[in-house]
């Protein structure tokens, strides 16, 4: 080992090699420092001295092949003669002053954490499971310390639940580029407090939020972004009609005999399943359920045609026009939860005719995202620190999470 290598292979400037020490299959390296001045850290006084403390400091390398390196370096101490403080000599290569491995250890560390999981680049450079997260967490804190809103115009928010520990967390991204833009503890508009005064100095460049059915978010949206639109997902509203159709089925379940309860037991999945995905078997007994119980036949030929406006619907007049003949005839039926789903869509036709006037953007991909969360935590079974998974989160949009063999 030679200087010169020292700096090709660890990117060690500023010292010189003395010698090697070879113990089983870690190589030490005795390293001392070339400099003869500097300035104290305290007060910046050039009327210093260095002095040897006869004390060394190890730090991790980068690996060589199968051996494992450590930079042993002398230590010296800065006396100042103006302050009188005589702190260490700070290492330069060292990656902090509190850590023992190199600053092209980090950039090995992050590179293999594109591939590796944090217990398996810990095992394959001998580092602790803790600071490998650590270096990566310090990482990610720098990379997404501010993270700019930009030219954002569409929005989407969302609440992913992470558990009984960390409840929920309510997720901002920009549905343009994926980006995550704001974390919050909770749900609803309170969770998104702090995020209220970056998001105003951008409010006019804001064309449109997408959320869910749910009132949590509305308020917040119409208080803090007053000229932006609200558009309901079309997943959101076909969710909700299933959820009432749901209900329809159980309490018709509870009003027959237990002989008559064995023909809707187990045909959950058949009735709020999507028609054009049944098998023709499926779709014949699907047939014959409508016929024999006329309430949940309508209710699940209404879901249909609430289905075929977003399908066949190409403008906002078009779109609200069906919505209000949906409207009628859902209270014509005399059914209680096709006449709720009316009294929902009539409150918030402004929100669902927003999908046609806003190019039919749609929270779908929100959706994915909250899946890709779910991956996240379960490929580490929990996490225990929110910060790093918070981080982790901003990053996600950035990482792979399918396999590719």
């Amino acid at each position: 080992m030679t200087t010169s290598c020292l700096y090709h292979t660890q990117g060690i400037r500023g010292y010189q090699y003395q010698k090697t020490e070879r113990t089983g299959l870690t190589e030490i390296y005795h390293l001392h420092s070339t400099t003869h001045s500097l300035r104290c850290p305290c007060c910046r006084s050039e009327a210093t001295t260095l002095v040897k403390t006869g004390k060394s400091r190890d730090i991790r390398g980068l690996s060589i092949g199968f051996k494992r390196t450590i930079m042993r370096v002398y230590t010296r101490r800065i006396l100042c003669r103006d302050c009188g403080h005589s702190p260490q000599e700070p290492i330069d290569f060292c990656a902090a002053a509190y850590v023992s491995y190199s600053k092209w250890v980090v950039k090995f560390v992050l590179a293999l954490r594109r591939a590796m999981s944090i217990r398996e680049v810990a095992q394959f450079t001998g580092l602790n499971w803790e600071s490998v997260k650590n270096i990566e967490k310090k990482y990610l804190s720098k990379k997404y310390k501010t993270v700019r809103l930009g030219d954002v115009e569409y929005l989407g928010i969302d609440e992913v639940y992470l558990g009984k520990k960390l409840g929920y967390i309510t997720v901002v991204r920009d549905l343009d580029t994926g980006a995550v833009l704001y974390i919050g503890n909770g749900k609803g508009g309170d969770s998104l407090k702090p995020f209220r005064s970056r998001i105003r100095r951008k409010a006019k460049r804001i064309k449109a939020v997408a959320i869910d059915m749910a009132n949590s978010y509305s308020a917040w949206v119409a208080e803090v972004l007053p000229d932006a639109d609200i558009v309901y997902d079309h997943f959101h509203v076909i969710k909700l009609m299933n959820e009432r159709m749901d209900g329809l089925r159980k309490s018709t379940m509870n009003k027959l005999a237990d002989e008559q309860k064995k023909e809707l037991k187990g045909k959950r999945f058949l009735i709020l399943r999507n028609q054009e995905n049944l098998s023709p078997e499926a779709a014949q007994e699907l047939k014959k359920l409508r016929f024999e119980f006329k309430d949940l036949g309508t209710a699940s030929m209404m879901k249909e045609y609430l289905r075929n406006i977003y399908r066949m619907a190409d403008s906002c007049e078009l779109a609200r026009t069906a919505f209000m003949l949906w409207c009628e005839k859902a209270e014509t039926s005399g059914i209680a939860c096709l006449k709720q789903m009316a009294k929902t869509i009539r409150k918030r036709i402004e929100g669902l005719v927003s999908f046609w006037k806003h190019h039919r953007i749609t929270s779908a991909s929100q959706e994915g995202f909250n899946n890709k969360i779910g991956w996240l935590t379960r490929q580490a079974y929990g996490y225990k620190d929110e910060k790093y998974l918070h981080l982790k989160i901003y990053d996600l949009p950035n990482l792979q999470t399918r396999k590719y063999l």
